[in-house]
């Protein structure tokens, strides 16, 4: 009996880290082709699988994903451009986990998720902004405070980089996202959210996210290019309408 039991116990484990990996990989598929959407495809249904998967494993998948991406596109990459992003991403940062201190979890998940929905719209206007300096650094802030609060802060970069070329955007995206993901794991850390359970956890999805990167090399990526601002205007409009859901149902 004690035989039996722990035989079910190891194929539901065995079940839940296929499952886990499988969602990972569809997820790094995505991101591998539009530059991003990994976290808003794998995070809502891997927190129902586990729910210490996100976000210090998911993180760390998406860090392992968004190194691949970079290399792939490492010509396109411009360090220099990014280095504004880089320095608003840390007060981003901060302000968002003072958010948490001042609001509920549920009233930022609507906050954010309605400004998401509304920067999707205005870039269905006229109205064009292009990376700049002084737009980077605001973007990379915005980005810090939605990723910190609510966990969804792919949105307000990729909005700003959406009229650049295709390989340039999963470059610069794919470079910024390792920033970020570095300065989540070594925040995590800090206030003891990630550590040797949540590494062995990690390798759980890291399978999935090498898989998925490795499938989207079969796509030809070049016929899809005129699609890719298409395609994050509309992860977006996803990532704004699960952060909302998300609040709405206190989860």
């Amino acid at each position: 009996m004690v035989v039996k039991n722990f035989r079910q116990q190891s194929l539901l484990f065995d079940m839940e880290y296929l499952l886990a990996s499988f969602l990972v990989m569809i997820g790094a598929v995505v991101q591998t082709a539009f530059g991003f959407g990994m976290a808003v495809v794998a995070a809502p249904l891997l927190i129902m699988i586990e729910p210490r998967l996100v976000p210090g494993p998911m993180v760390v998948a998406a860090l392992v994903q968004c190194v691949l991406m970079m290399l792939q596109n490492r010509r396109e990459l411009d360090i220099k451009g990014l280095s504004s992003a880089f320095i608003g991403r840390i007060p981003g940062s901060i302000a968002g986990v003072y958010l948490l201190t001042l609001f509920s979890t549920q009233m930022l998940s609507i906050a954010v998720g309605g400004i998401v929905l509304l920067a999707v719209a205005l870039s269905l206007s006229k109205l064009t902004i292009r990376p700049t300096p002084k737009t980077m650094f605001w973007a990379s802030m915005a980005s810090g405070v939605c990723g910190s609060a609510t966990s969804i802060g792919g949105p307000p970069m990729a909005l700003l980089m959406q009229h650049e070329q295709a390989t340039r955007i999963r470059a610069n995206l794919a470079g910024y996202f390792i920033y970020g993901c570095c300065i989540s794991l070594i925040a995590l850390v800090m206030v003891g959210r990630f550590g040797a359970e949540e590494l062995k956890m990690s390798l759980w999805l890291i399978p999935g996210s090498l898989l998925g990167f490795y499938l989207c090399r079969w796509i030809p990526l070049y016929r899809i290019e005129s699609q890719m601002r298409p395609a994050i205007l509309g992860i977006c409009i996803l990532c704004g309408l699960f952060a909302i859901t998300r609040g709405i149902l206190g989860s």
